[in-house]
Protein backbone atom coordinates (compact mmCIF):
# COMPACT_ATOMS: atom_id res chain seq x y z
CA UNK A 1 0.00 0.00 0.00
CA UNK A 2 1.22 3.35 -1.47
CA UNK A 3 2.27 5.47 2.06
CA UNK A 4 -0.45 8.41 1.31
CA UNK A 5 -3.04 6.12 0.71
CA UNK A 6 -1.99 4.22 4.01
CA UNK A 7 -1.60 7.69 5.97
CA UNK A 8 -5.09 8.61 4.36
CA UNK A 9 -6.57 5.38 5.19
CA UNK A 10 -5.20 6.05 8.69
CA UNK A 11 -6.78 9.49 8.97
CA UNK A 12 -10.17 8.34 7.82
CA UNK A 13 -11.10 5.44 10.78
CA UNK A 14 -9.52 8.10 13.38
CA UNK A 15 -11.62 10.32 11.70
CA UNK A 16 -14.57 8.38 11.54
CA UNK A 17 -14.32 6.68 15.33
CA UNK A 18 -13.73 10.25 16.75
CA UNK A 19 -17.45 11.14 15.08
CA UNK A 20 -18.79 8.72 17.02
CA UNK A 21 -17.90 10.11 20.38
CA UNK A 22 -20.09 12.55 22.09
CA UNK A 23 -20.22 14.64 25.18
CA UNK A 24 -22.66 15.55 28.07
CA UNK A 25 -22.12 18.56 29.65
CA UNK A 26 -23.74 21.40 31.31
CA UNK A 27 -24.55 23.86 34.54
CA UNK A 28 -25.93 23.05 37.79
CA UNK A 29 -27.54 26.08 39.25
CA UNK A 30 -28.29 26.83 42.67
CA UNK A 31 -32.77 27.26 43.10
CA UNK A 32 -31.82 30.45 45.15
CA UNK A 33 -30.33 33.22 42.81
CA UNK A 34 -29.43 30.66 39.63
CA UNK A 35 -26.10 30.71 40.41
CA UNK A 36 -23.66 27.41 39.27
CA UNK A 37 -22.92 25.48 42.31
CA UNK A 38 -19.36 24.43 42.76
CA UNK A 39 -18.24 20.57 43.79
CA UNK A 40 -21.79 18.95 42.26
CA UNK A 41 -21.16 15.23 41.56
CA UNK A 42 -22.03 14.45 38.20
CA UNK A 43 -21.90 10.56 36.80
CA UNK A 44 -23.31 7.68 34.55
CA UNK A 45 -25.10 5.56 36.30
CA UNK A 46 -23.27 1.97 36.59
CA UNK A 47 -20.07 3.66 34.82
CA UNK A 48 -16.68 4.48 35.35
CA UNK A 49 -17.31 8.18 33.98
CA UNK A 50 -17.93 10.49 36.76
CA UNK A 51 -16.92 14.59 37.19
CA UNK A 52 -17.74 17.20 39.50
CA UNK A 53 -18.66 20.59 38.65
CA UNK A 54 -16.33 23.62 38.85
CA UNK A 55 -16.44 27.29 40.56
CA UNK A 56 -18.90 28.08 37.66
CA UNK A 57 -21.28 25.01 38.13
CA UNK A 58 -20.18 23.60 34.59
CA UNK A 59 -19.20 20.21 33.77
CA UNK A 60 -18.32 17.81 31.24
CA UNK A 61 -18.21 14.08 30.55
CA UNK A 62 -16.59 13.73 26.91
CA UNK A 63 -15.93 10.67 24.59
CA UNK A 64 -19.10 9.48 25.29
CA UNK A 65 -20.54 6.72 22.30
CA UNK A 66 -23.31 6.54 21.40
CA UNK A 67 -26.43 4.93 23.56
CA UNK A 68 -28.73 5.29 26.37
CA UNK A 69 -27.38 6.81 29.94
CA UNK A 70 -28.92 7.49 33.02
CA UNK A 71 -27.08 11.07 34.38
CA UNK A 72 -26.97 11.25 38.11
CA UNK A 73 -26.54 14.93 39.56
CA UNK A 74 -26.43 14.60 43.68
CA UNK A 75 -24.90 16.53 46.28
CA UNK A 76 -25.22 16.06 49.98
CA UNK A 77 -28.15 17.84 51.65
CA UNK A 78 -29.97 18.86 48.30
CA UNK A 79 -32.14 16.42 46.18
CA UNK A 80 -30.78 14.00 43.77
CA UNK A 81 -31.47 14.41 39.74
CA UNK A 82 -31.81 11.61 37.40
CA UNK A 83 -31.44 12.11 33.45
CA UNK A 84 -32.66 9.56 31.01
CA UNK A 85 -29.79 10.98 27.68
CA UNK A 86 -29.79 9.27 24.71
CA UNK A 87 -26.93 10.22 22.45
CA UNK A 88 -27.82 9.29 18.63
CA UNK A 89 -25.74 11.99 16.67
CA UNK A 90 -24.83 14.90 18.76
CA UNK A 91 -23.34 16.26 22.25
CA UNK A 92 -26.08 16.58 24.61
CA UNK A 93 -26.02 19.86 27.02
CA UNK A 94 -28.07 20.19 30.53
CA UNK A 95 -28.85 23.22 32.53
CA UNK A 96 -30.24 21.91 35.34
CA UNK A 97 -31.62 23.90 38.92
CA UNK A 98 -30.58 21.72 42.18
CA UNK A 99 -32.74 22.23 45.05
CA UNK A 100 -32.04 22.16 48.41
CA UNK A 101 -34.20 18.67 50.43
CA UNK A 102 -33.53 18.85 54.32
CA UNK A 103 -32.80 14.95 54.88
CA UNK A 104 -35.66 13.44 56.71
CA UNK A 105 -36.27 9.88 57.35
CA UNK A 106 -39.36 8.70 59.18
CA UNK A 107 -37.37 7.00 62.11
CA UNK A 108 -38.92 4.15 63.91
CA UNK A 109 -37.01 2.52 66.91
CA UNK A 110 -35.69 -0.19 66.33
CA UNK A 111 -34.40 -1.42 69.83
CA UNK A 112 -30.72 -1.10 70.35
CA UNK A 113 -27.07 -2.96 68.90
CA UNK A 114 -27.72 -6.24 68.36
CA UNK A 115 -31.16 -5.18 66.53
CA UNK A 116 -29.25 -3.06 64.33
CA UNK A 117 -26.82 -5.58 63.67
CA UNK A 118 -29.26 -8.29 62.62
CA UNK A 119 -30.79 -5.61 60.73
CA UNK A 120 -27.22 -4.95 59.09
CA UNK A 121 -26.42 -8.60 58.72
CA UNK A 122 -30.12 -8.59 56.20
CA UNK A 123 -29.63 -5.77 54.45
CA UNK A 124 -26.52 -7.28 53.41
CA UNK A 125 -27.67 -10.34 52.03
CA UNK A 126 -30.70 -8.97 50.05
CA UNK A 127 -28.19 -5.33 48.79
CA UNK A 128 -24.85 -7.33 48.08
CA UNK A 129 -26.66 -11.03 47.32
CA UNK A 130 -25.50 -14.30 48.38
CA UNK A 131 -22.62 -15.26 45.99
CA UNK A 132 -18.93 -15.91 46.43
CA UNK A 133 -18.30 -11.86 44.68
CA UNK A 134 -21.07 -10.36 46.70
CA UNK A 135 -19.80 -11.87 50.63
CA UNK A 136 -16.27 -10.61 49.35
CA UNK A 137 -17.74 -7.26 49.72
CA UNK A 138 -16.81 -4.72 52.10
CA UNK A 139 -18.92 -1.64 53.01
CA UNK A 140 -16.51 0.46 54.13
CA UNK A 141 -18.94 3.03 56.20
CA UNK A 142 -21.43 1.18 57.33
CA UNK A 143 -22.67 4.02 59.58
CA UNK A 144 -23.80 5.97 56.32
CA UNK A 145 -26.60 3.85 56.37
CA UNK A 146 -30.01 5.11 58.40
CA UNK A 147 -32.90 2.15 58.99
CA UNK A 148 -36.37 2.23 60.39
CA UNK A 149 -39.08 -0.42 59.63
CA UNK A 150 -42.73 0.18 59.11
CA UNK A 151 -45.04 -3.12 59.56
CA UNK A 152 -42.97 -5.79 58.50
CA UNK A 153 -41.03 -3.75 55.93
CA UNK A 154 -36.94 -3.06 56.69
CA UNK A 155 -36.40 0.52 55.22
CA UNK A 156 -32.79 2.09 54.67
CA UNK A 157 -31.62 4.94 53.30
CA UNK A 158 -28.19 6.54 52.87
CA UNK A 159 -27.67 10.60 52.20
CA UNK A 160 -24.07 10.30 50.62
CA UNK A 161 -22.44 7.51 48.58
CA UNK A 162 -21.81 4.32 50.49
CA UNK A 163 -18.60 2.84 49.61
CA UNK A 164 -17.85 -0.73 48.73
CA UNK A 165 -15.06 -3.20 48.38
CA UNK A 166 -15.44 -6.07 45.96
CA UNK A 167 -12.57 -7.74 46.34
CA UNK A 168 -13.07 -10.83 44.08
CA UNK A 169 -13.86 -8.51 40.84
CA UNK A 170 -11.55 -5.64 42.18
CA UNK A 171 -13.75 -2.87 42.00
CA UNK A 172 -14.30 0.28 44.42
CA UNK A 173 -18.22 0.90 44.00
CA UNK A 174 -19.76 4.31 45.56
CA UNK A 175 -23.27 3.65 45.69
CA UNK A 176 -25.91 6.32 46.48
CA UNK A 177 -28.85 4.22 48.11
CA UNK A 178 -32.30 6.22 47.19
CA UNK A 179 -34.64 3.61 48.90
CA UNK A 180 -34.55 -0.06 50.08
CA UNK A 181 -37.07 -2.35 51.05
CA UNK A 182 -37.48 -5.62 52.68
CA UNK A 183 -40.86 -7.18 53.27
CA UNK A 184 -40.29 -10.21 55.65
CA UNK A 185 -43.83 -11.24 55.23
CA UNK A 186 -43.60 -11.78 51.36
CA UNK A 187 -39.53 -12.36 51.38
CA UNK A 188 -39.49 -9.46 48.59
CA UNK A 189 -36.54 -7.24 48.65
CA UNK A 190 -36.74 -3.90 46.26
CA UNK A 191 -34.14 -1.22 45.94
CA UNK A 192 -33.27 1.33 43.78
CA UNK A 193 -29.84 3.60 43.59
CA UNK A 194 -27.24 4.86 40.97
CA UNK A 195 -23.46 3.76 41.21
CA UNK A 196 -19.93 4.78 40.41
CA UNK A 197 -17.20 1.95 39.44
CA UNK A 198 -13.64 2.53 40.17
CA UNK A 199 -10.88 -0.19 39.48
CA UNK A 200 -9.16 -1.09 42.53
CA UNK A 201 -5.15 -0.87 42.95
CA UNK A 202 -3.30 -4.67 42.58
CA UNK A 203 -0.44 -6.69 41.76
CA UNK A 204 -0.28 -8.40 38.28
CA UNK A 205 -1.92 -11.06 40.02
CA UNK A 206 -4.19 -9.74 41.42
CA UNK A 207 -5.10 -8.58 37.85
CA UNK A 208 -5.20 -11.79 36.49
CA UNK A 209 -7.41 -13.26 39.18
CA UNK A 210 -9.95 -10.43 38.77
CA UNK A 211 -10.23 -10.82 35.30
CA UNK A 212 -10.83 -14.67 35.10
CA UNK A 213 -13.83 -13.41 38.02
CA UNK A 214 -15.00 -10.59 36.17
CA UNK A 215 -15.39 -12.81 32.87
CA UNK A 216 -16.90 -15.32 35.24
CA UNK A 217 -19.45 -12.86 36.18
CA UNK A 218 -20.17 -11.45 32.55
CA UNK A 219 -20.98 -14.51 31.36
CA UNK A 220 -25.08 -15.90 31.39
CA UNK A 221 -25.69 -12.69 33.12
CA UNK A 222 -28.37 -9.90 31.96
CA UNK A 223 -25.79 -7.48 30.66
CA UNK A 224 -24.03 -10.57 28.59
CA UNK A 225 -28.16 -11.28 27.12
CA UNK A 226 -29.03 -7.79 25.98
CA UNK A 227 -26.05 -7.51 24.25
CA UNK A 228 -26.16 -10.79 22.14
CA UNK A 229 -29.60 -9.78 21.74
CA UNK A 230 -28.12 -6.58 20.63
CA UNK A 231 -26.29 -8.63 17.94
CA UNK A 232 -28.68 -11.27 17.20
CA UNK A 233 -26.14 -13.58 18.53
CA UNK A 234 -28.54 -15.20 21.66
CA UNK A 235 -28.23 -18.50 20.46
CA UNK A 236 -25.05 -18.33 19.66
CA UNK A 237 -23.75 -16.78 22.86
CA UNK A 238 -25.17 -19.96 24.80
CA UNK A 239 -28.62 -18.45 25.80
CA UNK A 240 -32.44 -20.27 24.58
CA UNK A 241 -35.34 -18.69 25.14
CA UNK A 242 -38.79 -20.02 25.79
CA UNK A 243 -42.47 -18.45 26.09
CA UNK A 244 -43.55 -19.10 29.43
CA UNK A 245 -47.02 -20.14 29.92
CA UNK A 246 -46.77 -21.21 33.59
CA UNK A 247 -44.93 -19.77 36.35
CA UNK A 248 -46.25 -22.29 38.85
CA UNK A 249 -43.62 -25.13 39.00
CA UNK A 250 -42.93 -27.60 36.88
CA UNK A 251 -42.69 -24.31 34.67
CA UNK A 252 -44.73 -24.65 31.40
CA UNK A 253 -42.76 -23.54 28.49
CA UNK A 254 -42.46 -23.48 24.85
CA UNK A 255 -40.92 -26.94 23.49
CA UNK A 256 -39.22 -25.23 20.57
CA UNK A 257 -36.57 -22.13 21.34
CA UNK A 258 -38.01 -18.58 20.11
CA UNK A 259 -35.61 -17.07 17.56
CA UNK A 260 -35.18 -13.91 19.53
CA UNK A 261 -34.38 -11.44 16.41
CA UNK A 262 -38.27 -11.97 16.22
CA UNK A 263 -38.82 -9.95 19.06
CA UNK A 264 -37.09 -6.52 18.25
CA UNK A 265 -37.48 -3.66 16.48
CA UNK A 266 -33.87 -2.69 15.09
CA UNK A 267 -34.61 1.70 15.42
CA UNK A 268 -30.67 2.19 14.02
CA UNK A 269 -27.57 0.49 14.50
CA UNK A 270 -27.20 1.91 18.06
CA UNK A 271 -30.65 1.37 19.44
CA UNK A 272 -33.05 -2.01 19.26
CA UNK A 273 -36.69 -2.07 20.39
CA UNK A 274 -37.66 -4.62 22.79
CA UNK A 275 -41.00 -4.63 23.21
CA UNK A 276 -42.40 -8.36 24.18
CA UNK A 277 -44.69 -8.09 26.79
CA UNK A 278 -45.47 -11.27 27.85
CA UNK A 279 -42.94 -13.52 30.55
CA UNK A 280 -40.03 -15.69 28.80
CA UNK A 281 -37.68 -17.99 30.17
CA UNK A 282 -33.95 -18.06 29.43
CA UNK A 283 -31.23 -20.51 30.02
CA UNK A 284 -27.72 -19.79 29.72
CA UNK A 285 -26.55 -23.71 28.49
CA UNK A 286 -23.40 -23.14 26.25
CA UNK A 287 -23.30 -26.98 25.36
CA UNK A 288 -27.04 -27.22 24.90
CA UNK A 289 -27.50 -24.04 22.79
CA UNK A 290 -24.80 -25.14 20.31
CA UNK A 291 -26.54 -28.53 19.73
CA UNK A 292 -28.58 -29.23 17.08
CA UNK A 293 -31.99 -28.34 17.56
CA UNK A 294 -34.61 -30.62 17.50
CA UNK A 295 -38.69 -29.58 16.87
CA UNK A 296 -41.08 -30.24 18.60
CA UNK A 297 -44.78 -30.48 17.68
CA UNK A 298 -45.98 -30.60 21.16
CA UNK A 299 -47.59 -27.22 22.16
CA UNK A 300 -45.89 -26.98 25.79
CA UNK A 301 -43.36 -28.80 27.89
CA UNK A 302 -42.47 -28.95 31.48
CA UNK A 303 -39.20 -27.95 33.29
CA UNK A 304 -38.75 -28.97 36.50
CA UNK A 305 -35.70 -26.99 37.89
CA UNK A 306 -35.78 -23.07 37.46
CA UNK A 307 -33.43 -21.41 39.76
CA UNK A 308 -30.62 -22.14 37.11
CA UNK A 309 -32.53 -19.99 34.81
CA UNK A 310 -34.64 -16.23 34.78
CA UNK A 311 -38.22 -15.50 34.19
CA UNK A 312 -38.36 -11.93 32.41
CA UNK A 313 -40.38 -9.58 30.69
CA UNK A 314 -39.00 -6.45 28.87
CA UNK A 315 -40.60 -3.49 27.46
CA UNK A 316 -37.49 -1.32 26.40
CA UNK A 317 -35.14 0.33 24.39
CA UNK A 318 -31.76 -1.50 24.48
CA UNK A 319 -28.01 -0.15 23.38
CA UNK A 320 -24.61 -2.11 22.15
CA UNK A 321 -23.62 -2.12 25.85
CA UNK A 322 -26.84 -3.75 27.24
CA UNK A 323 -28.02 -0.71 28.67
CA UNK A 324 -32.02 -0.26 28.35
CA UNK A 325 -34.06 2.93 28.80
CA UNK A 326 -37.76 4.09 28.08
CA UNK A 327 -38.79 1.06 29.69
CA UNK A 328 -42.31 0.50 30.20
CA UNK A 329 -42.33 -2.97 32.17
CA UNK A 330 -39.55 -4.53 33.51
CA UNK A 331 -39.98 -8.10 35.91
CA UNK A 332 -36.91 -10.24 36.52
CA UNK A 333 -37.25 -13.47 38.79
CA UNK A 334 -34.92 -16.22 39.33
CA UNK A 335 -31.13 -16.30 38.61
CA UNK A 336 -30.41 -13.29 37.35
CA UNK A 337 -32.97 -11.31 40.07
CA UNK A 338 -30.26 -12.74 42.65
CA UNK A 339 -27.36 -11.75 40.97
CA UNK A 340 -27.32 -8.22 42.96
CA UNK A 341 -25.05 -5.72 43.72
CA UNK A 342 -22.13 -7.77 44.27
CA UNK A 343 -22.24 -9.43 41.29
CA UNK A 344 -22.08 -5.96 39.00
CA UNK A 345 -20.22 -5.13 36.67
CA UNK A 346 -19.61 -1.51 34.91
CA UNK A 347 -21.20 -0.14 31.44
CA UNK A 348 -17.71 -0.26 30.24
CA UNK A 349 -16.62 -3.30 31.04
CA UNK A 350 -15.71 -5.71 27.55
CA UNK A 351 -14.39 -9.69 28.13
CA UNK A 352 -12.42 -9.85 25.49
Amino acid sequence: MKPKLLLSLLLFITFAARAQQYSIGGIIRSAKGGKGIESVTVFLDGSIRATMTNANGEFDLPGIAPGTYQLMITMVGHAPIKKNIILRDKSAFLDTVLQVRPVMLSQVSIGGKSLNEKYYSLFLKMFLGESANAKSCKILNPNAIEFSTEKNLLKAYTDDFLIIENKNLGYRIKYLLRKFEYDNVDKRTFYEGESIFEDLPGTPEQKQKWAANRQKAYYGSLMHYLRALHANKTMQEGFLTYQLYSQQLPLVIGPNPIVTEQLINRVDSTFIDFRYKNLLYTIYDKKKAAAPIKLSKELTTTIDVANTGTIFSLDAQIDKRGSYSDYKKYEIHGYWAEKRLGDQLPLEYDPL
